[in-house]
């Protein structure tokens, strides 16, 4: 019996100090440069509005901080300060058999998508876009898009 207990605690033993040798990795991974990574990241929080406006069955496929610019020439009749950025979020959305189908030719990523302009700076969706084709990358080389 006294030879479990101790085979038991070296057990206990070794898995606390390994949990122990994990702390600062795994808090490295929590800290404040733990994002994502790109300058899009203040864009999440546009998920919620964006979502609302183009519904629930809305697939997201990326977001992007442009200059208001570059947004105006995406979603023509938008008209903001060229200095500011904007978030514009790109969503794929069923077709009508209620399939999500994505084809790629070439440089072209053609499917049913809506793109969202977003102001960080007044917190509100700008535009709402049908596009059959993405004006740009949202997600990373491993994707279709």
């Amino acid at each position: 019996m006294k030879g479990i207990g101790a085979a038991k605690f070296r057990h206990h033993a070794r898995a606390m100090a390994s949990v122990l040798l994990l702390v600062p990795v795994l808090s490295a991974c929590a800290g404040a440069s733990a994002g994502l990574g790109t300058s899009s990241e203040s864009c999440f929080t546009a998920l919620p509005a964006a979502y609302k406006a183009v519904g629930p069955r809305a697939k997201l496929l990326g977001v992007r901080l442009l200059p208001a610019t570059r947004v105006g020439e995406i979603m023509s009749g938008l008209s903001e300060a060229p200095n500011k950025a904007l978030c514009l979020l790109a969503f794929e959305l069923p077709d009508a058999t209620g399939g999500y189908r994505v084809a790629r030719r070439d440089d072209k990523v053609f499917g049913n998508f809506k793109l969202v302009a977003y102001s960080l700076q007044t917190r509100e969706v700008l535009k709402v876009r049908a596009r059959g084709s993405l004006p740009m990358r949202f997600a990373h080389e491993i994707s279709i898009v």
